[in-house]
């Protein structure tokens, strides 16, 4: 009976050691929750794929590496799952540069240090600028460069012309008439030069835009005592080519001679596509003393 109980006693022991040994494998395989399945080198590598920085330190605590990461102005504090890499906690703080304090520096290397410093520190506002302009500039379009092209337009046409240069195109009018007088006169803003010139029998009044130069209006007037034959007269014929060479792409509709106060003068009416326009000629000299153009309806 004692040998009956004997073995079976040491069959139970072993049962348990085998049932203990069993168990224990199965604990060592399992990974543990506190245990890495990720190395120090993956863990940098996460961080610094997310930021691009310099990795200060690293630890690993309870299953967790605990990255700390600086940047030019920034630090950053990550907790990653050792198991699956995940980033389970991120802290961001904004750093600035500090002038190094040191006791033994002689005050010829502390502004060194601070000088430094505050290029730093410069840089990094510069940085942060520049970041906050970036989608301004990408909005610039030529639509921004089409009203300075304007403005300098607007510019070029407030250079009023000299004086001289308005006598030459009243010269060009009425080439052998003389200056008696020339002012700069203003209209509702309009800015031009008002001329008057005399020849032989005639007074010649001239308006000229001060900014273009362009003839805006040209009136002539007979000179009193001065007067002249009616024999002395251009044909009708002659008044109408002068008025053709004027504008050779209208058509004549009327011509006829008419007079005031004993002066005679051509007044011709044209047509182009544009135009209705009405001439007035010198029966004498055959100059075209006034002419008006007015839209056709």
């Amino acid at each position: 009976m004692m040998k009956k109980a004997t073995i079976k006693a040491i069959v139970s022991i072993l049962g348990g050691l085998v049932v203990f040994g069993i168990a224990f494998y199965i604990f060592q395989s399992s990974p543990r929750t506190t245990e890495a399945t990720m190395t120090r080198q993956d863990a940098e590598r996460i961080a610094q794929e997310q930021f691009q920085g310099e990795v200060v330190s690293v630890e690993f605590d309870d299953g967790r590496y605990e990255v700390e990461l600086e940047t030019e102005d920034t630090q950053y504090e990550l907790e990653i799952d050792a198991k699956t890499g995940a980033i389970v906690k991120l802290e961001e703080k904004r750093v600035r540069q500090q002038t190094v304090k040191n006791t033994e520096l002689t005050d010829e290397k502390r502004t060194e240090k601070e000088v430094e410093v505050t290029e730093k520190e410069s840089k990094v506002e510069v940085k942060q600028e520049q970041t906050k302009n970036t989608s301004k500039e990408k909005e610039v379009t030529n639509k921004e460069e089409q009203p300075v092209k304007k403005t300098t337009k607007k510019q070029t046409k407030n250079v009023i012309i000299s004086s001289d240069e308005a006598i030459k195109i009243a010269h060009e009018q009425v080439p052998n008439a003389k200056v008696i007088d020339i002012e700069l006169e203003s209209d509702d803003g309009q800015r031009y030069y008002e001329i008057e010139m005399h020849t032989d029998d005639q007074e010649v009044d001239i308006e000229i835009d001060a900014y273009t130069g362009k003839v805006i209006m040209i009136e002539f007037e007979r000179l009193e005592g001065s007067s002249k034959a009616k024999s002395d007269l251009i044909s009708i014929e002659k008044a109408k080519q002068i008025a053709l060479d004027k504008e050779p792409n209208a058509k004549i509709i009327e011509a006829k001679l008419d007079s005031d106060d004993g002066y005679y003068y051509y007044e011709i009416e044209m047509e182009t596509a544009q135009y209705e326009i009405d001439l007035e000629i010198d029966a004498y000299t055959g100059k075209i003393l006034d002419i008006d153009y007015d839209d056709r309806d």
